[in-house]
């Protein structure tokens, strides 16, 4: 399988209960203020005033309780005034290794502004930065052991990594990471991952796709049908969902010993859902072969997942978000030499 990688009745029955009560006052005070309380009379002129102001009560209370209830609906401020700009952490044959290494690394960093700053900005970025760096600390910046005996065979450390900002609002900022590593050597190890993220501006905290989703059979059938569409063909037959759902939910013990399960969900610019999950190699899973591509992904819309939802701010934040803040692009941004699209070892591996 390669390369597949919204009260209104709240409202009323306020607006209900304080009319209600201006009405009561109004029919005592009057029936204080009559004649001849046994026959109806007519209101004298000097009483014309009270209507008047009982009309204007009334409409007080009624926009009062509009107000409160479109306040009560319509959620914490947010930010509207900030900047995203793209950067690479570029390394190229340091010496710091026994072996070389050549990184180009795709990035996000938020910038606030005076009369906006963004509470949790460091915690953010560090988390931004932190997932593009996922792979590399793996592999080569942050080894356990087994991976460190794996480098006595590294000629070469490469990866290059591609960061999308794909949407943003004034609660939510979302992006995507493609990735093309090689430990050992960029010709015959070269995998393709995936992986993204989705932060909350106000509290910095991240969603991850099992707190947002119920991830069960119906969730996967669904996925699975989108999954094919895409693709044209039924790749993903129905006996094989179960296989999804275990690797959706971090369950295939069997694979457990060679792969790490990266379930993952970003939005598009639409509002949609890109939704997948990766199969990242441990020591025990690598092998010398062709570049091996172990992401599945399709992208659904909201009204399909609704269903789906499970209780999480991230949906009170997304309904009520709009388009805001600025994405820049990287400025001078390096190719990589040996997985980069202009790179050799893809006319290598065509021939």
């Amino acid at each position: 399988m390669e390369g597949i990688g919204t009260e209104y009745n709240e409202y009323i029955a306020e607006y209900r209960r304080n009319q209600y009560g201006i009405k009561n006052i109004i029919l005592k005070y009057f029936k204080r203020n009559t004649c001849a309380p046994e026959q109806e009379q007519p209101f004298a002129e000097s009483h014309r005033w009270l209507l008047v102001f009982a009309a204007v009560v009334i409409l007080a209370v009624a926009v009062g309780a509009a107000a409160a209830y479109l306040v009560g609906r319509a959620g914490p401020k947010g930010y509207h005034d900030y900047t995203v700009q793209k950067q690479q952490y570029y390394v190229e044959y340091s010496d710091e290794y026994p072996y070389w290494d050549v990184l180009t690394v795709e990035y996000p960093i938020l910038t606030g502004t005076d009369e906006e700053p963004i509470e949790h900005l460091e915690q953010i970025n560090a988390k931004l930065y932190d997932i593009a760096m996922d792979r590399i600390n793996y592999w080569h910046l942050k080894p356990d052991d087994e991976v460190k005996h794996l480098q006595e065979d590294y000629s070469i450390f490469c990866s290059d990594v591609e960061c999308n900002v794909t949407y943003h609002s004034q609660y939510l900022v979302s992006a995507s990471y493609k990735e093309i590593y090689a430990p050992i050597s960029p010709v015959w190890y070269v995998y393709i991952t995936q992986r993204a993220m989705t932060v909350d501006l106000l509290t910095g905290e991240s969603y991850v796709l099992k707190d947002v989703l119920r991830l069960d059979e119906d969730f996967v059938a669904l996925w699975a049908d989108k999954f094919n569409e895409k693709l044209g063909e039924e790749m993903i037959a129905p006996a094989d969902e179960i296989i999804f759902v275990d690797w959706f939910n971090c369950a295939d013990k069997e694979l457990e010993p060679y792969y790490e399960f990266v379930p993952f969900f970003y939005v598009t610019k639409e509002g949609n859902f890109v939704i997948g999950v990766s199969l990242d190699p441990k020591v025990a899973g690598i092998s010398g072969s062709d570049p091996s591509n172990s992401t599945f992904y399709t992208e659904l819309t909201p009204e399909e997942i609704a269903p789906y939802r499970r209780e999480s701010m991230f949906w009170n934040r997304y309904d009520k978000s709009e388009s805001t803040g600025e994405v820049l692009r990287c400025k001078d941004k390096q190719d990589n030499i040996w997985l980069g699209d202009q790179a050799s070892i893809w006319d290598y591996w065509e021939e």
